[in-house]
């Protein structure tokens, strides 16, 4: 591109082009994905509701701070800051609601708490507020995993 067109053409094959297979991994790792989950501690696989609601209840107090703060203040800004001030609240907006996607997610797995009518009520209710149909991705995402 830097040349205006007028770069040279390699005469031969490089060593990617000839063996492309070769860079990539072929044989099965040394470990199990069952060693690896031994190797996590048992602390790590427990369900807790009160953590849970925790993490739903912080991202969407940020998601609604932020939405208050853009929807009350954002008009009082000097002219071309407004311009400036939406773009970076949609930023910081998505990077909230991707964390209550990823809460809803987790729904779906069953790993929100030890109750799968817990589970559902909650993915069911954030997913919904995300515009995503629970239970069919809970069915369709679950294949995916098998």
């Amino acid at each position: 591109m830097g040349a205006g067109g007028r770069m040279a053409v390699p005469t031969s094959k490089s060593v990617e082009q000839e063996e492309p297979l070769k860079r990539a991994p072929c044989s099965k790792p040394p470990f199990t994905l069952s060693q690896i989950k031994k190797a996590i501690p048992p602390h790590c696989f427990e369900r807790s509701l009160l953590r849970s609601f925790s993490y739903v209840v912080y991202d969407l107090t940020l998601a609604f701070l932020f939405y208050y703060i853009a929807t009350s203040y954002f008009h009082l800004l000097p002219h071309p800051l407004p311009y400036l001030a939406w773009p970076i609240y949609w930023i910081f907006q998505g990077c909230i609601l991707t964390g209550v996607w990823v809460v809803a997610h987790e729904c779906g797995h069953h790993a929100f708490s030890d109750y799968q009518w817990v589970d559902d009520t909650v993915g069911l209710i954030l997913h919904s507020s995300l515009l995503v149909p629970y239970f069919s991705w809970k069915y369709s995402h679950r294949r995916h995993h098998f």
